[in-house]
């Protein structure tokens, strides 16, 4: 027992823990995006956040139901390979996998450079960089030391978050905020394609709920607190980004973002300036958007470590990538490779040019995942759900072929289920991905590389694997 015990990810962290990891991952987007989703939407920002804000809370309500119900790490892989196999796994999996190396990268930098708010000094290239490589390194050890620890620091950081977040947007409202600042008129403020490009960037708001499927495995008590962190991180994260999408159009002119281009990197700060005792207001938002970025950096870690193990358990990536620390019980191995990655992104800069792989891969893996709930609830119809999606509808499978007609009368009384939000996951999820196809050229480009050469590596893997076993002709019979 001592030895199936040390070869497993250890259940220990609770509810806070989920909602610390899932909601840094998932917030840290306004920090990025809001800027550039007022430039491009202008007055009608808030309604491309809505639009986005659609699209994941039925993707949200996927994930609700299925890592409450498979308490295993690995999220849109497992739910995958269950559904449909290897392939499709591997799919989703390496999408994702993309998406938190990036992710790690983006958000260390940008933490670094809201600390640079204070420290001038950083915001030199050859400086932040070295800032950078130290606050991955320093996250690195802390995720090898386990989850646990990590998710204390976590928590900790997003509690002073949500407290600073809060008294921003309280103040702003009572005292600054003015309705009628920016009109809108579609068409030319916003143009339609500056709108359906800002949904695409304002969607970079929401990306990174997956990661509460991938701690799913070192979780007390999945079943009830994976759902429960899954309603907390929503309504946080959509109260938030809707909150300050709108406070941003009621104290400045979308021209002002227009007219200063370093708002795009620090949007809530530029916020903060308008507000009274701008200064230290803004000060504060530096301070939030530090700490945020610096638990979805550590976010992004969980994430690529977690899924690199699953997919090692299901031998389509080497087994190195699942071994775990004798003494700590994490994917050790797994956790220095991609923090080593991301570490080699932050530290060239060019980051700007793999951002537009976000979206990208992470909407592939979504629908995905959308895809799995339905597929699941009726290949293990008889599975207890602890939480389940509301609505659904019955189709018969008429995709079948005939053989007799017995087989033709059960079939009529068999019916397929459909999960509405499985449903419109899928939808909403597949027609933002198309946006991005179009309106993100680079992004398109680069991202089908990523996914053919994981799939290229997938194909020689597989393949090598298959050889390695010996053929039954190959085996000395037994005298």
């Amino acid at each position: 027992m001592n030895i199936r015990r040390e070869g497993r990810l250890r259940r220990n962290i609770g509810i806070l823990g989920n909602f610390a990891f899932g909601y840094a991952d998932v917030a840290e987007g306004i920090y990025f995006t809001l800027g550039i989703v007022i430039i491009n939407a202008g007055g009608a920002a808030p309604y491309a956040y809505l639009f986005a804000t659609i699209a994941y809370v039925l993707t949200a309500l996927c994930y609700a139901e299925l890592a409450s119900t498979y308490h295993h790490t690995g999220g849109a892989f497992a739910y995958a390979n269950r559904a449909f196999g290897k392939n499709v796994a591997f799919f989703a999996a390496w999408a994702l996998l993309l998406d938190y190396v990036v992710t790690t990268a983006i958000s260390s930098l940008a933490a670094v450079g809201y600390l640079g708010y204070f420290i001038p000094i950083l915001n030199e290239p050859f400086f932040m960089s070295i800032a950078t490589f130290v606050a991955l390194f320093c996250l690195m050890v802390l995720n090898i030391l386990g989850l646990s620890e990590s998710a204390k620091f976590s928590y900790f950081l997003v509690l002073f978050g949500v407290i600073g977040e809060a008294l921003i947007v309280i103040v702003g409202y009572l005292f600054s905020y003015r309705p009628e600042l920016n009109p809108i008129h579609f068409g030319t403020a916003p143009t339609y394609p500056g709108f359906l490009y800002a949904i695409t960037i304002a969607m970079s708001s929401y990306l990174g709920i997956e990661v509460i499927s991938q701690s799913a495995g070192e979780t007390r008590r999945p079943a009830k607190n994976i759902p429960r962190a899954v309603f907390l991180i929503s309504g946080a994260t959509v109260t938030a980004t809707l909150a300050f999408s709108t406070l941003a159009l009621g104290v400045r002119h979308y021209q002002d973002f227009i007219a200063n281009p370093t708002s795009i990197n620090d949007p809530v700060a530029f916020i903060a300036l308008k507000l009274p005792n701008g200064w230290a207001l803004a000060g504060l938002a530096a301070l939030l958007g530090m700490s945020v970025l610096l638990v979805a950096s550590n976010a992004g870690i969980v994430g690529s470590s977690r899924i690199s193990y699953a997919m090692s358990e299901e031998r389509v990536i080497p087994k190195i990538f699942g071994r775990l620390h004798k003494k700590y019980n994490t994917p050790f191995v797994s956790i220095i490779i991609f923090s080593a990655i991301s570490m080699g992104l932050a530290f060239s800069g060019q980051l700007a040019l793999v951002a537009e792989l976000y979206n990208f891969g992470a909407l592939l893996a979504y629908i995905i995942v959308g895809l799995s709930l339905i597929s699941l609830r009726n290949k293990e119809k008889e599975l207890m759900r602890p939480f389940k999606t509301p609505f659904a509808f019955s189709i018969r499978p008429f995709w079948k072929t005939r053989r007799n007609d017995n087989a033709q009368v059960a079939r009529e009384k068999e019916k397929y289920v459909i999960p509405v939000i499985g449903l419109a996951c899928v939808i909403a999820d597949l027609i933002i991905w198309i946006l991005v196809v179009i309106l993100h050229p680079l992004g398109r480009t680069f991202g089908s590389i990523w996914m053919a050469f994981g799939l290229l590596l997938f194909f020689v893997y597989t393949r090598f694997q298959r050889n390695q076993i010996p053929s039954p002709e190959a085996t000395p019979s037994e005298k």
